[in-house]
């Protein structure tokens, strides 16, 4: 059996992993004391900050269990629905959904069952802003004030990417305490990564797994590897290099001993043309290199770039979105697509996401979106622009002219052109 690496990688941490979750002990209080006397609290930050890991277990840990009763909501194919799944999980017995309940009476239901004031973490809130239709938003902005003005205990985090925050404003005259409470958290500098490393090599949960040599020394030489200009890092691509020098270390163990021998970390696993930025970009290059033979030469890239948006955020998709996706790309697979997703899963690229019975995907963390998204072929590159170029020439209006059309033919290559557009096109050379 091979051994893997002990740390988190890409994954947030959660409420069991107080014992190795560090460097965020003043951002935790701070959050809880923000929460203290308001009924919503806007969180936002960049991507790369910990949001997520912060509230999933730094808060939690704050709360005994008799204090709250917090549940994660992520949009999944509509947000407001998905609010009622999640509380109807909790209930011993659920109420029967109507279009006109009201987000407050599930949750009232819900603290008359448990007596617990009841928390509703909206992580990943930028999905609603991103995918949802404005039949979606306006509803749930909508229900939103109405929840907050309800008497049932009941608190709301919205949990987002601070560039989306923008966004909001169009939807304030429908909730206008939107804006009123927010927290900002910013990502890691120099100095406290470092103490985190330092703590982490020297958790017992950890050491468990490997032994260190001058945790000090090689907590120096990983932030080295960082350009001197940027002074906040994003924690995701420290937790993939550990992981990455674990490998390492796991290769210096006597073939005799690989299965019980522990790795040795220390600085001299460090080479001189690693790079922390570019640790994420030689991961996914490595796990697609190794996916080709047994997928197709296109596949595992295609199915990524099927699940990043234009702004290279990451998608929640079923498999039957994924489906559609690959045939409208002519995309061929040499196995199944569910053996793909398995062994994406494996290799923790990819997450399953289950609500009820509704099973989705999505990129493990938006960092790896992002690199995903750099990694596109210049034939994904021309057929997203062939997209966008559509897109605008089916909004204008009136016939095409001779340049006009030369330019659209171009793309023709690269993506079919929607039949109301080739159409038009028709209708202008005559």
């Amino acid at each position: 059996m091979t051994r893997s690496s002990p740390f988190k990688f890409l994954d947030s941490y959660q409420k069991d992993d107080l014992d190795v979750f560090f460097g965020r002990e003043q951002e935790t209080d701070k959050l809880f004391d923000a929460l203290s006397g308001v009924k919503h609290l806007l969180v936002y930050g960049p991507s790369g900050a910990g949001k997520t890991s912060l509230i999933e277990c730094g808060l939690r840990n704050q709360f005994s269990d008799a204090d709250w009763l917090a549940l994660t909501v992520r949009r999944g194919n509509n947000l407001n629905d998905s609010v009622f799944a999640r509380i109807h999980e909790q209930l011993q017995t659920p109420f029967d959904l109507n279009p006109d309940i009201e987000f407050g009476q599930a949750v009232e239901a819900l603290f008359d069952e448990q007596y617990k004031p009841v928390y509703l973490l909206f992580d990943q809130f930028e999905e609603l802003l991103i995918q949802g239709s404005t039949a979606e938003k306006t509803e749930f902005f909508t229900r939103l004030n109405r929840l907050i003005r309800y008497t049932t205990p009941c608190r709301i985090l919205l949990i987002m990417r601070e560039e989306f925050i923008g966004h909001l404003s169009e939807f304030e005259q429908l909730c206008p305490s939107l804006f009123q409470h927010r927290f900002r958290l910013e990502k890691m500098n120099r100095s406290n990564v470092q103490r985190t490393i330092e703590n982490m090599l020297a958790a017992p949960r950890y050491l468990a797994h490997f032994s260190v040599t001058d945790a000090e020394l090689l907590a120096q030489t990983i932030l080295s590897k960082l350009p001197d200009t940027q002074l906040e890092i994003e924690l995701a691509h420290v937790q993939v290099f550990l992981g990455e020098l674990w490998d390492r270390a796991l290769a210096e163990v006597p073939r005799s001993q690989k299965q019980t021998g522990l790795p040795r970390l220390h600085a001299g696993l460090v080479q001189p043309d690693d790079n922390l930025e570019r640790v994420l970009d030689r991961f996914l290059k490595n796990q697609l290199a190794e996916l080709k033979p047994a997928y197709g030469e296109k596949a595992p890239l295609e199915l990524l770039a099927a699940m990043i948006s234009e702004r290279h955020t990451k998608l929640q998709l079923g498999l039957s979105d994924m489906e559609a996706a690959l045939t409208k790309n002519a995309v061929d697979l040499s196995q199944p697509l569910t053996a793909l997703l398995q062994e994406l899963e494996q290799r923790r690229i990819l997450r399953t996401l289950k609500s009820g019975e509704s099973t989705q995907y999505e990129i493990s963390h938006d960092v790896l979106a992002r690199v995903v998204g750099q990694n596109l072929t210049e034939e994904m590159k021309l057929r997203e622009k062939a997209r966008d170029v559509y897109r605008v020439y089916e909004e204008r209006q009136g016939l095409f002219s001779r340049d006009d059309l030369d330019y659209l033919r171009a793309f023709e290559a690269f993506l079919a052109m929607p039949d109301g557009l080739k159409t038009r096109m028709v209708e202008s050379e005559n």
